[in-house]
């Protein structure tokens, strides 16, 4: 069962990873976020908590990177639907959406039940 989870939390990782604009900050991120999760994993920590964790800090990441434009930005859920589905891999990066958002609710619902 907690492998199951670990592998989750991985996943998890793995799709918040995938969602920044930057190659060399993904590669980045990535690697520091799955260390994260195995050294929570090693702490007896909820990893999964964790790798949600680092969905909301690649949803700001996104949210806040520069673009190089001075007009006013959209704000909250819309800036990032925008940001994540523009741009040439748009519906890849709507799914990837879908799925961490999909993850995150699943995860609310587990610590209502489990809390």
């Amino acid at each position: 069962m907690r492998s199951v989870r670990l592998r989750a939390a991985l996943a998890v990782a793995r799709c918040a990873a995938r969602m920044l604009p930057d190659p060399r900050q993904r590669a980045r991120y990535l690697e520091q976020w799955q260390a994260d999760v195995h050294g929570a994993a090693e702490l007896g920590l909820p990893a999964l908590r964790l790798a949600l964790g680092t969905a909301g800090a690649a949803a700001r990441i996104i949210a806040t990177s520069p673009k190089g434009s001075t007009m006013m930005l959209p704000v909250g859920p819309l800036a990032l639907g925008m940001r994540i589905v523009g741009g040439a891999r748009g519906r890849r990066r709507a799914a990837v959406l879908a799925i961490l958002l999909t993850l995150t609710l699943l995860g609310g619902v587990t610590l209502l039940i489990a809390g």
